[in-house]
């Protein structure tokens, strides 16, 4: 993300955890976990990318025993509302295109609702390759673009910037044929590919299928 958006979240990090930003998220942090407990086990090391505040680590962090939980985001006031959460993740400042973690990391990599923010998507994809062990998954949840008749996208992109005062203005919602054009240009294989009510789950393996 550039610094703009970056900007953007620390204006809403103080209301960002409130029930009416949160109700969107109830939904989409069960569905995630709900899919990915079949991708975890106890002791897993995972990294969330642009974690925000970190309600999804904190909520992952019940589902399975000694998990070792990082967070990286570039917005300063996000991470200082994750840090609260003691003892859930340890918690960076940092940008997705420059994770400040060393090679094969990490048993999965997350990206929730975050991917379209990224202008350089292909430097993020190589980057989580990297720090991602062999044979281990990187998970993409988003909006799918090309699942919406254009008008109702239109709609969804104005009442996202009301909520987000204007940050999604900085996003580019991607089909799915743009993500396999971007995917084609790193050396990770797409493992699953589904939808839920206008959503794609994506798993990309590092690693031959």
């Amino acid at each position: 993300m550039e610094k703009s958006t970056a900007h953007k979240f620390d204006n809403v990090a103080k209301i960002y955890n409130t029930p009416i930003f949160q109700l969107y998220y109830l939904w989409a942090h069960r569905v995630c976990i709900s899919f990915l407990k079949n991708y975890i086990e106890d002791g897993f090391k995972i990294l969330d990318v642009a974690c925000g505040t970190g309600i999804f680590l904190e909520k992952i962090s019940k589902e399975r025993k000694n998990l070792q939980l990082f967070g990286i985001d570039n917005s300063e006031k996000m991470i200082a509302i994750a840090d609260k959460y003691p003892g859930v993740a340890n918690f960076k400042i940092a940008s997705a295109e420059k994770i400040p973690f060393e090679d094969n990391s990490f048993d999965l990599v997350t990206i929730i609702d975050a991917f379209y923010y990224f202008q350089d998507k292909e430097a993020v994809l190589k980057e989580c390759f990297r720090v991602l062990k062999p044979n281990q998954y990187l998970f993409l949840f988003y909006i799918g673009a090309d699942l919406f008749p254009k008008f109702l996208m239109k709609e969804i992109k104005i009442a996202s910037r009301l909520l987000l005062y204007n940050t999604e203005k900085y996003s580019t919602f991607i089909s799915i044929n743009k993500l396999k054009k971007i995917t084609n240009t790193t050396n990770f294989s797409l493992a699953v590919k589904k939808m839920i009510i206008m959503h794609r789950f994506i798993l990309l393996k590092k690693g031959r299928i």
